[in-house]
């Protein structure tokens, strides 16, 4: 498990969910909120796993990255912290990534958009 402090933009994480099976996500961006928690905007990568897909698995890692992301989701910090992330690779984030990101940042920065509070593995 890291710390929110440790994940950076681009990186690919696993957390294990309530089943036992393994899902992925990929950090796009961070922001803060009004009241300083930080803001994670996040795709879960559309794949489970029964296995831990660890850092060392290098061609499972080069796999994923190459599977379908479902779309962008904006998560509180605390929501992070309690999936217990796990950081196995990292893929650059591009403009085109960034799409719904830009589309949520400037309706929540206009006090017309909202951030998730469920458990990751529910969104």
């Amino acid at each position: 498990m890291v710390s929110t402090n440790a994940l950076a933009e681009g990186d690919i994480c696993t957390f294990q969910q309530s089943n036992g099976a393994w899902g992925f996500f990929w950090v796009l961006k961070m922001d803060k909120a009004p009241d300083g928690e930080k803001i994670f905007s996040l795709k879960k990568f559309d794949a489970y796993t029964d296995e831990e897909v660890l850092k060392e698995y290098i061609d499972d890692v080069e796999e994923l990255k190459g599977l379908p992301l479902q779309g962008h989701f904006p998560i509180c910090e605390k929501q992070v912290l309690e999936c217990k992330p796990r950081i196995i690779g990292n893929m650059s984030v591009s403009e085109d990534d960034l799409e719904g990101y830009s589309i949520w940042k400037t309706a929540f920065d206009k006090g017309e958009a909202g951030v998730f509070t469920l458990p990751v593995e529910e969104i």
